[in-house]
Parts: structure tokens; sequence; C-alpha cells
């Protein structure tokens, strides 16, 4: 168990520096220059320079950007970071973002000085590849570019070697968290429903034919309880919805599964009272929509275990934050506002993720499980990647 942990933790490490080299050029254009030599934060004596905290907000920024891009569509400018976060908040996206990379700072500051009570270190190994990472990553980008981050290889350094900590003592709080699950937490049960909007302004002449098209499937299944439901809605209506769905088995699972509350109380409580196989007697009716189900299985095992895993994943979390958050209530930490407001995250000012193309060292031997870990994230940096950006 011990070497599977050691394993973990190293090719976890291995994992970061890939990440971050990988991210490392960077393109920004027009800011006001900062002195990143400046203390900025200190954490326990941790004296922490402002470049390195300009650097993890802009990395921030860019990665925020670059998913941006990815998932929503956005072309070259993202508009959000000069927006208020709400009606009642005089604070913009982007100075949010300037405080969370503040707050990831200082609890990475506060992991490297309690990594000796979980035997995490950084070998003499790991520290010449961020020493060989910190260089790259001036050397891959402009003049221009490095002044703006107001950063200079030491600062890129110990951004890196907090980065590292920072993915290493996670997995090793998060392997002291002790998990205990109830199986009424995230038992799935596994149905087939059809279903028909009876409301809506939207729907002032369907409401009839929906109504009229399940109770035409309703009866159709009694007839053949087995009946595939996709197929059977197919052939009544091509609008009408007849899939299969999961929630949780017992009332207990509610409140932490996400698709706890997906399906209405209505539905839930009629299948939990039927045995497998068995169709629901009656159509179930809300407000809204009305839905035929059938229970298939009350122990969904793939539903299951995925359930089980992600709330064993949420507890660890939440003893990870638990751990991190004691140290920062007890630790003396002191922020320079004033210097920190300076780092400014405006929808003006922009800067992208380069992936740049590895050059191999034929001095370095990894390991295999390193090999395998540089071999994944390396492919997930090229597809989150953004072009540059034009100055």
């Amino acid at each position: 168990m011990e070497d599977e942990m050691k394993n973990s933790v190293k090719k976890a490490a291995v994992t970061a520096l890939v990440c971050v080299t990988a991210a490392g050029m960077m393109a920004g254009c027009g800011n006001k220059k900062l002195d990143g030599t400046k203390t900025a934060v200190t954490v326990n004596k941790q004296e922490i320079p402002l470049g390195v905290v300009s650097l993890a907000a802009r990395m921030q920024q860019a990665q925020a950007e670059a998913m941006y891009r990815m998932y929503l569509g956005g072309g070259s400018d993202m508009s959000i970071w000069s927006t208020k976060m709400g009606d009642d908040s005089d604070e913009t996206y982007g100075e949010n973002a300037v405080t969370t990379s503040v707050e990831t700072v200082e609890k990475m500051c506060l992991e490297k000085e309690h990594a000796s009570e979980y035997d995490v270190e950084i070998t003499e190994d790991e520290q010449k590849a961020l020493e060989e990472a910190a260089k790259n990553f001036i050397a891959a980008n402009s003049d221009e570019t490095i002044a703006e981050l107001a950063v200079d290889e030491d600062m890129v350094k110990t951004f890196l070697e907090l980065e590292t900590y920072d993915v290493k003592m996670k997995d090793a709080i998060e392997a002291k968290a002790d998990v205990k699950l109830d199986e009424k937490e995230y038992q799935q049960m596994s149905f087939s429903y059809a279903s028909a909007k009876v409301s809506g302004d939207d729907l002032s002449d369907d409401i009839k034919t929906n109504k009229e098209n399940l109770q035409k499937f309703f009866d159709k299944v009694k007839e053949d309880p087995t009946a595939d439901f996709n197929t059977l809605g197919d052939e009544i209506s091509k609008d009408m919805t007849a899939t299969t769905g999961t929630c949780p088995t017992y009332e207990e699972g509610d409140d932490s599964a996400a698709n706890g509350t997906t399906y209405p109380d209505e539905v839930r409580t009629a299948l939990r009272k039927l045995d497998e196989g068995a169709l629901n007697e009656e159509i179930i009716k809300t407000d809204s929509v009305w839905y035929v189900v059938r229970l298939d299985s009350k122990n969904d095992e793939t539903a299951t275990e995925s359930k089980k895993e992600s709330l064993t994943n949420t507890k660890k979390d939440d003893f990870y934050n638990d751990t991190t958050d004691g140290w920062k209530k007890k630790a003396d930490i002191k922020e320079e506002k004033k210097l920190i407001k300076k780092i400014k995250i405006t929808d003006n000012h922009s800067f992208t993720i380069q992936t740049p193309t590895p050059t191999p060292d034929p001095d370095v031997t990894e390991t295999p499980a390193a090999e395998d870990s540089a071999t994944e994230d390396s492919t997930e940096a090229e597809a989150t990647a953004t072009p540059e950006a034009e100055k």
C-alpha cells in the first residue's frame, strides 16, 4: 500500500510538471508593468513576490479563457472579466480571479510548510526538472510578455514548486481521509420512462395531443410490460420523450446525488414502491409533465459504482479542503492589498496558452508511470490550446 501511495504521488507530481510546462508559452497584450520583486504575500514568514502571484493569476485567466472558447464557442474576445459578479456585488470577475489566485498561492505555501508531516518532498530529480521548466518558460516567451508577467526564472521556479507541492499534498491528505459510506447514500436504481409536457404557453395546441399520445403509450406498455420504451415511443410520436434514467434507490441518496432531484418527488416515490420489472399502475401527473415509469433494476451496478466513486471523491475533497482551511485559520498571513490590486484582469487584456513542441532530453530516463502520465497530459494540453492573441 505504501509503495502504491508513493507511485501515485510521483505520478501526480509528473502530471503537474507536464501540465504546467505545456502551458508555459503565454502571449499577452497591453498592461502596466509591475514590480514583481516586491513581496505581495507573507505566509508564516514565507515571503512570496508579486511576480509569483501575477503568474498564478495569468495562468488562471488563460485557462479560463481557453475553456470558455472550447466549451462555449467564444471568439477571441471573452467579455466577462470587467463584469460585476452580481447585482449586489461591486467586485468584477477579473478582481475575483486575482483574489482566488492569491488564496491559492497562500494554500500552496501552507501545503509546502506541512509537507514533511505527510512524508512529501520534492526529489533532487524533480528539482532539476523544475529548474529546466522555469528556464524553458523564460526562453519560450518574449521579453515583453515576461515583463508584463513581472517574473524572472526564480519566480517561475517558485510557482512550479508550489504547484508540485499542491498536487502531491492533495493526494497525500486525501489518502488519510476516513471515508465511510452507507449503501443507501449511493445505490442507484434504473428505470424506463416516457414523459409528456402538459403545460406551457408554447404548448397550447399540443397539450391535448401530448396527453393522448402518452395515454396510448401507457395502454401499449400495459399490454407488453417488457416493451422497449424508446422503440415504442418512436412508433407513437417522434416528438415523445421515451428513454431510460437512474436515480437514488433510497431517500438518503437524494441530498448527495446530483441526479437525486432530476426527476420529481412523485416519480421517485412511485419507483421506490415498485418491484423490478413492474410498471407503475397509473400515469404520474405533475403540474407540468406526465410520466409513465417502469422500474428496471433496484440496483444498477454501473450507476451505483459511479455514484459511490463520485461521493467518495467528494468526501475526500471535503476532507482536503477542511484540512487546508484549518491551516489557514491558524496561519499568520499578511497580504499587501494595494500592491496586489495592481494586477488587473480585464476584458481588454488577454493571455492565451500555447503548447510548445517538447524537446527530448537524452539524459533523462522516465519511469513507466511518468511516461504514461506525460502522454495523457500532453494530449490534453494540446486539446485545450488556443491560438496566440494578436498584438
